[in-house]
């Protein structure tokens, strides 16, 4: 019996010694946990012993318990990196499936994907509670996974245009590039066809830059007896010569360079739809030919220009200088008994039956602890304390060794009795 009894505690300060090495060994392994070996003694009762003669039977392995006290906070200015300030666990799901199991860590080095879901170096999922735009939560008991969309909005095509010009009546009266009165048959290739031109924005349906050039074409150049002048507008669009509305309608000023013709806008029809140019604002001077303002209405996905993670854990994403919009909420998960948590490694757990369902809450309130974005959580375990621990595991061993070394010379000596 003694034999056993020392082979058991050689093997509790093995089990010791391996735990505490894994502990040393993930020493700066991110929201790692540390573990404890519990040990019970084992006694073998016989219905006709007397208590106070019984002989401990050895001992054995309880529980490997884990300490989940919060481990120290290290700043890292990454928006994605998360920590928990107080109790709690990240939720993440597994694998992209809808299938895969939820998981429950402390870890917080997240970042994106591809695809623009938020994951650990794992490849989990960090899921979220669904929120409205402006950041309302939708819901506190159903949670996805985290994605952040890289663009944001409905593209529009461009349909009109306002444009103002100042005409110079100092370049060649008016004329510009045009050649001659009446100019030839408008051609773009052809600077001699028209007086001035200027490219514009313009979008297509699907919020791309298309190339499109508005040009003048002089048709009454100003003289003694009338100091008026006025142009044809022509507008090409992605290489295409667009339509006018009314071939007859002209850009005019008078004597005094003020606007008198295309007050209103100028249709025009193209291959991709209707556009209108509103030339309104427009003057002839005698300063050099330019564009005074241009603006138009067309609109394309705004791309993702930052992210920020607030306390309570709603995620927003910003984009352009224009829209800030919320997209999920961060959820933080409990447990009824921490210690039944099943480890599946990479500092994740998963929920049994024994740990009970997980509870989520919101960050911050009653229960869950809240959330610190450019920062993450690192191992909890104590390096000198582990040290010491690995000094006195190494101890039992030797004397449960030497226990055992004991029985064989006992054994060895009632054998020599009889010689």
């Amino acid at each position: 019996m003694s034999f056993f009894t020392a082979l058991s505690g050689l093997n509790a300060a093995q089990t010791d010694i391996s735990v505490t090495s894994n502990n040393i060994a993930n020493v700066g392994t991110l929201g790692f946990h540390g573990s404890r070996a519990e040990f019970s003694d084992i006694f073998t009762n016989s219905p006709y012993s007397r208590p106070a003669s019984q002989v401990g039977a050895g001992t054995e392995v309880s529980r490997i318990a884990v300490d989940f006290s919060q481990g120290s906070v290290t700043a890292t200015g990454n928006v994605l990196d998360l920590s928990l300030q107080g109790p709690g666990f990240f939720q993440v799901r597994t694998g992209p499936d809808a299938g895969a199991d939820l998981g429950y860590t402390r870890a917080g080095a997240f970042g994106m994907n591809a695809e623009g879901f938020v994951t650990n170096a794992a490849g989990h999922y960090l899921t979220v509670f669904p929120t409205a735009e402006n950041g309302d939560t939708l819901s506190t008991t159903q949670t996805g996974r985290l994605q952040i969309p890289q663009q944001f909005g409905v593209p529009q095509a461009t349909t009109s245009v306002d444009l103002s010009f100042n005409v110079s009546l100092d370049d060649n009266g008016g004329l510009g590039t045009q050649a001659a009165l009446p100019a030839a048959p408008f051609d773009p290739a052809d600077p001699g066809s028209y007086a001035y031109s200027t490219q514009i924005p313009a979008l297509n349906a699907e919020g791309e830059a298309v190339p499109a050039q508005a040009y003048l074409v002089m048709t009454k150049a100003p003289d003694a007896t009338d100091p008026s002048l006025a142009y044809s507008v022509q507008l090409v669009l992605d290489g295409e010569i667009a339509t006018p509305a009314d071939p007859a309608a002209r850009l005019s000023f008078d004597g005094d360079g003020v606007q008198t013709g295309a007050l209103g806008d100028l249709g025009f029809t193209t291959a991709a739809g209707a556009l209108s140019l509103d030339l309104a604002g427009s003057r002839a001077t005698q300063s050099p030919f330019a564009v005074t303002a241009v603006s138009q209405d067309g609109s394309r996905r705004l791309d993702l220009s930052s992210v920020e993670v607030r306390d309570d854990g709603t995620v927003w994403a910003n984009y352009g200088a224009e829209r800030s919009v919320a997209v999920g909420q961060i959820a933080v998960a409990n447990f009824a008994d921490l210690q039944a948590l099943s480890s599946i490694g990479d500092a994740t757990y998963l929920a049994s039956r024994d740990s009970g369902p997980a509870r989520l809450g919101v960050p911050g309130t009653s229960g869950f602890g809240a959330v610190q974005s450019g920062s993450v959580e690192r191992s909890n375990v104590d390096l000198t304390e582990e040290l010491v621990n690995l000094i006195m595991a190494q101890r039992n061993y030797q004397a449960s060794a030497k226990a055992l070394e004991t029985n064989g010379a006992l054994a060895e000596t009632v054998m020599n009795i009889r010689s």
